[in-house]
């Protein structure tokens, strides 16, 4: 069920819906910020507070002190999401003109030098973004949608739950399955195996 009035949960969306969303971002902080969301599983709120030294060619660091359940997380980086922060990089230096090193944040707030983008402000930009793409997109998406997506997408392509748990970093396997949202065809397929 979608995210309506804050119940229920953020929409899970498909890859192609998700490729989408990365291709009309309203700036390249907007693409990078959903690209790491999409492809770590990782929570807007500690993904805003990564700095250049959390990224390393093989992995992202989301610290202890920035995550929900207290513990450092590092998940895998993929081509394609070490290819959006390359490119992010190069844009970050050109704006800054310094060269991006650890202890910098990458998404920081507008004319501020120590400052992240604010979670309203991520939030916002979504929020517009889904407003000029229309019936493009289905409702009830958030910036949880990218988290929910990864998670549920990985489940349902044949990935172990731990292997899930090891990308979002949920404390525990109960958690994890309530997050993984199950498709109407496997509702479908369950009625059918009583007859229903």
């Amino acid at each position: 069920m979608p995210k309506t009035n804050g119940n229920g949960q953020a929409r899970v969306l498909t890859p192609e819906a998700l490729d989408l969303l990365l291709d009309v971002a309203p700036s390249p902080v907007h693409r990078a910020l959903w690209a790491v969301m999409r492809f770590t599983g990782s929570r807007v709120t500690e993904t805003l507070h990564l700095h250049w030294g959390a990224i390393h060619n093989d992995r992202i660091v989301f610290e202890a002190a920035t995550t929900k359940t207290k513990r450092t997380r590092e998940p895998l980086v993929g081509e394609r999401l070490h290819r959006e922060l390359e490119k992010y990089r190069l844009h970050w230096e050109y704006i800054h003109n310094q060269q991006a090193r650890n202890g910098h944040l990458l998404f920081l707030s507008p004319n501020s030098e120590s400052q992240p983008v604010t979670r309203q402000a991520a939030d916002l930009a979504l929020r517009k973004t889904l407003l000029g793409l229309g019936d493009a997109i289905p409702s009830g998406v958030s910036l949880h949608s990218f988290r929910r997506s990864l998670a549920t997408t990985m489940a349902q392509k044949g990935a172990s739950l731990r292997t899930v748990q090891r990308f979002t970093g949920h404390a525990s396997m109960g958690q994890l399955q309530n997050y993984i949202e199950v498709s109407e065809s496997d509702e479908v397929a369950a009625l059918n195996l009583i007859g229903g």
